[in-house]
């Protein structure tokens, strides 16, 4: 039961990385167009208008406005986290690095972003990824996944 529940954890943290990853890496103007209708009622609006603003130029754009040293290279680094781990995260492929990248960024995201908010409507969805992503580095990926 336990690499049942790990799987149903990385699964469910992978997708939404990879939701969130997604239109940083793949994103910009006009980019929306491109996702098929049936894939944008379960993403939701949201996801369409993160896409249409998205991409690297994009995010390294707000990553300069927050004071992140190397706007451009931390721009990829966290879209590449973002989409990248959480796929490995899915997989259960390099599930603890994976696992600790995910963590990572999101205490740069409390630091840079959502500190000033407070927990409730502010860093509390953060601190979730930190803690399932902290269990997944500690627990690995279980049985069911390719590093099982």
């Amino acid at each position: 039961m336990t690499s049942l529940g790990l799987f149903l954890l990385r699964a469910v943290v992978g997708a939404i990385m990879m939701a969130h990853g997604y239109p940083k890496l793949f994103g910009g103007k006009g980019k929306s167009e491109q996702i098929p209708a049936e894939a944008t009622e379960p993403l939701g609006e949201a996801f369409t208008e993160a896409v249409e603003r998205g991409g690297i130029e994009q995010t390294a754009g707000m990553m300069e406005q927050l004071g992140i040293p190397n706007p451009e290279a931390s721009a990829w680094a966290v879209a590449l986290v973002e989409f990248g781990g959480g796929l490995l995260l899915v997989l259960g492929w390099m599930t603890r690095p994976a696992a600790l990248a995910i963590l990572f960024s999101q205490l740069v995201a409390i630091n840079k972003v959502h500190a000033r908010e407070g927990l409730v409507s502010g860093y509390e969805f953060n601190a979730a990824l930190i803690g399932a992503t902290g269990c997944l580095a500690l627990a690995g990926p279980g049985k069911l996944s390719v590093d099982g």
